[in-house]
């Protein structure tokens, strides 16, 4: 299933960038968005800044065939990997989100460009649930809180950025 999303800021890319990997700011997303147990990591890999977290979700939302594969909560593991700042603060990167035990999966491209307000950042991604005959029911459901993860972590960054 294709997840698309996009954030507009009033701010240019390197400032929001910053805000994106700062550690503290990272922290304080996946205290919001856990219910349980939670981690995180922002490191520099040459060129390369990396930020890993680990989030602990409710399945309350989910439909029952995916709370079956799933349980009570959702174990999420995700990795940014953003490269290094073009001449205009442009930066891409990628994505990936595997759920502990359960068969499904996100990998995708992040962008980070100047717009004409300051910056646009937009996610592209593939959503896959390896479940014969339900697959698809999961990634329906799944989707929507997915989408809703990257979109808050966005509010969260313009909140921050303007103190």
């Amino acid at each position: 299933m294709d997840i698309r999303t996009r954030a507009d800021y009033d701010h240019g890319p390197n400032e929001v960038f910053a805000v994106l990997t700062d550690p503290d700011f990272v922290a304080a997303t996946v205290n919001q968005m856990s219910v349980g147990g939670q981690s995180h990591q922002v490191t520099t890999r040459g060129d390369h800044t990396v930020v890993t977290t680990r989030r602990t979700l409710p399945t309350d939302d989910l439909p029952d065939v995916a709370k079956k594969f799933a349980g009570p909560v959702l174990i999420l593991d995700e990795v940014q990997d953003w490269g290094p700042a073009g001449p205009d603060g442009a930066r891409h990167g990628t994505v990936t989100l595997r759920i502990d035990g359960v068969p499904v999966a996100l990998t995708g491209t992040l962008d980070l460009t100047p717009s004409a307000k300051g910056a646009t950042q937009e996610v592209r991604a593939d959503l896959k649930a390896k479940v014969p005959l339900i697959g698809g029911t999961i990634e329906k459901a799944a989707a929507p809180a997915i989408i809703a993860g990257i979109d808050a972590v966005a509010e969260m960054a313009k909140e921050r950025l303007h103190g």
